[in-house]
């Protein structure tokens, strides 16, 4: 070997505390980015601790990664554990990070700090040679470094060959950095290309959220700082993305099931869903609103409009504070219709009667003011009964209810006999349809 050449170094009563040093979070984050644990099994670390040991002679060589109060060994040999947890006060590796140069002593039982270090009290270590491990962005990760149980002066050589060493491991350790980056870059674009894929598939909210969830379950492990901030952005962008195509969805829905002028259920929806709900029975009730044509011919389409906007508010809330599970839609024009599923007759004649009495209004037109009305025809539905059948049954009740004044309810059973139960809910006017 080469002659012995001391490295320089500070006084031994002159050196720094390394603690703040240690700590420091950015130094941290950096250790934390290339995601080595102790004993990490890259066999180019492991073949650089192997010849170290080797080459200069000594039964224990490491690479250092420091901690607070705690030394992590990704490749070592010769201290047979992947860790240890020595203060930093008495850490040789510390002093070398707190120091970011070489640090040589040559026999630790004589020195003043390294003394108490319980490797040297026990009499493994002697003396120690160690090179800060700087990283490519400049952070000092922890050191390489071999030990003797004999006291030792290191050569400049053999100092030499360490930072060598070094040199190789920042490759290594960068180039499986940027391997991870790009497998988590990879993961990313993944969850989110299943995450749109779920939504362009018209998948529920809930499902595609949880597609989302589980698509980056993985990648919330452990990330590092910008990692999570791309993380965390990405998630909110993605859930913003899926709740508002989940509202252009429902708005679609809703207008494809409601009618455009009233909220009701449009003239499809309202027979689709009323077949449903007449299957165990029950009653329709058809409704026409009297004088409408009057008020839309002498007020134009805007008074007419307003108009059944304000009947169809009634109509439903009439309805569904009477029966909740009814179905109540705008059949087209000025005709409703509500489906009561499962009444029997006496009830579904309370809901109609008190209907007729809540669709009365006065409308304004020019100089005079036309009193207008509902005429309802109610049709009762045995199980089994299609709805095409009683809305049939209903509409020509409806008929009868003008016949009869306008502003009542008429009842037509299956038979076609007509029910008297008419009670005159307005003074209307007039003897037919209008």
């Amino acid at each position: 070997m080469s002659a012995a050449v001391p490295t320089p170094h500070l006084p031994e009563s002159a050196l720094p505390s390394p603690r703040s040093a240690v700590a420091d979070p950015d130094r941290l984050a950096a250790i934390a980015s290339y995601r080595l644990g102790g004993h990490a099994g890259i066999a180019d670390l492991d073949a650089v601790v192997a010849y170290m040991a080797r080459t200069v002679e000594a039964p224990i060589a490491m690479i250092n990664l420091v901690g607070p109060d705690e030394q992590c060994y990704p490749a070592e040999q010769g201290a047979g554990a992947p860790y240890s947890h020595v203060p930093d006060e008495l850490s040789f590796c510390a002093y070398v990070v707190a120091l970011r140069a070489p640090l040589q002593v040559a026999d630790a039982l004589d020195h003043p700090v390294f003394r108490d270090n319980p490797a040297v009290a026990a009499g493994a270590i002697r003396s120690y040679l160690g090179v800060p491990l700087i990283d490519e962005d400049g952070f000092v990760l922890g050191s390489l470094g071999v030990f003797d149980d004999e006291p030792r002066a290191f050569s400049r050589a053999e100092e030499g060959l360490l930072e060598n060493q070094v040199r190789l491991v920042r490759s290594v350790l960068s180039l499986r950095r940027q391997v991870a980056a790009h497998c988590w870059d990879k993961g990313l674009l993944a969850a989110q290309g299943r995450t749109l894929e779920a939504v362009a598939a018209g998948l529920p909210l809930e499902s595609v959220l949880e597609t989302l969830t589980s698509s980056t379950a993985a990648l919330a492990v452990d990330p590092d700082a910008d990692q999570s901030v791309r993380l965390r952005q990405t998630v909110d962008r993605l859930t913003a993305v899926a709740t508002k195509a989940d509202g252009w969805k429902q708005a679609l829905l809703r207008s494809a099931r409601q009618d455009p002028l009233t909220g009701l259920a449009n003239r499809s929806h309202l027979l689709d869903t009323g077949r449903a709900a007449l299957a165990v029975g029950g009653a329709v009730l058809f409704v026409d609103v009297d004088r409408f044509k009057e008020v839309n011919d002498r007020g134009g389409h805007a008074v007419g409009d307003q108009l059944l906007v304000r009947l169809a508010d009634r109509l439903r809330r009439h309805v569904e504070k009477e029966l909740p599970g009814a179905v109540v839609g705008r059949l087209g024009g000025d005709e409703f219709v509500a489906v009561l599923p499962g009444v029997d007759a006496a009830a579904a004649e309370v809901i109609g009667h008190g209907l007729a009495a809540v669709l009365v209004d006065e409308v304004e037109v020019g100089r005079r003011t036309v009193r207008v009305s509902a005429s309802i025809g109610l049709a009762i539905a045995a199980p089994g009964t299609t709805l095409d059948e009683v809305l049939s049954l209903a509409d020509r009740a409806m008929y009868g209810a003008k016949e009869r004044g306008r502003g009542v309810l008429h009842v037509l059973r299956r038979t076609g006999q007509p029910a008297q139960v008419e009670r005159q809910a307005s003074a209307g006017g007039g003897s037919r349809r209008a």
